[in-house]
């Protein structure tokens, strides 16, 4: 059934929360506000950087807030961010199936593909998308809409992996089955609660459900 497996990947296949959690608090700083610890960063991740601003700054601070946390970022988002335990493998076993591999996050487009190369998974995918251009911020689902059409597949046979009960309003809209798994900011109960098609208690569950194909 699936030709493609489409990734968010925050929380999904990279532990991203330690650069933006150092990002964030050195950004607050500089605007004379508390540090917000780790936890809160992890329920505040995943709408995209605008987002995030907005959850943690006043309205009139958001502009400032945006331009101090990409300058901090810069430094922070290669390493701070860590390969989640089984993706190589994973990823591996995928591409030996024939699947096609992509990515959908909120993050930056240009973040995304310095992470993915600095972890050495860059070769695995064939394309990554972000909120740029005519592409809307999940879960709206012109970004997975976007990446089917250029991996010349189907939403039948598409199958979306992502941490947050976000990629399953995403998943959704678009018209995909979806594969949650509990390692980024909500709890296994929350995942459940929103009903995805396959819960993952480890990442290595998806070759099992690529090669049963339902």
């Amino acid at each position: 059934m699936y030709r493609a497996v489409i990734f968010d990947l925050d929380g999904t296949l990279v532990d991203a929360y330690p650069g933006i959690h150092q990002s964030l608090n050195e950004m607050l700083r500089e605007l004379q506000l508390p540090d917000v610890d780790l936890q809160t960063v992890k329920r505040r991740v995943g709408r995209g950087v605008v987002n995030l601003m907005q959850q943690s700054v006043p309205s009139e601070m958001v502009s400032r807030a945006l331009e101090l946390f990409r300058k901090s970022y810069d430094n922070t988002h290669l390493s701070g961010t860590f390969l989640l335990p089984e993706v190589r493998e994973i990823l591996e076993a995928l591409r030996k199936r024939n699947i096609s591999l992509g990515i959908a996050s909120n993050k930056p487009a240009d973040f995304t593909r310095n992470i993915l190369k600095y972890l050495q998974i860059d070769e695995y995918f064939c394309c990554c998308s972000g909120p740029e251009g005519q592409i809307q911020p999940k879960p709206h689902p012109s970004m997975l809409q976007y990446m089917m059409h250029e991996m010349g597949v189907s939403p039948e046979e598409t199958l979306y992996v992502g941490d947050m009960t976000l990629d399953s309003e995403t998943a959704k809209n678009a018209g995909v089955r979806l594969a949650l798994i509990g390692t980024g900011g909500h709890s296994k109960e929350e995942l459940r609660e929103s009903r995805p098609d396959y819960f993952l208690e480890s990442l290595g569950d998806l070759v099992e459900i690529i090669e049963r194909g339902s």
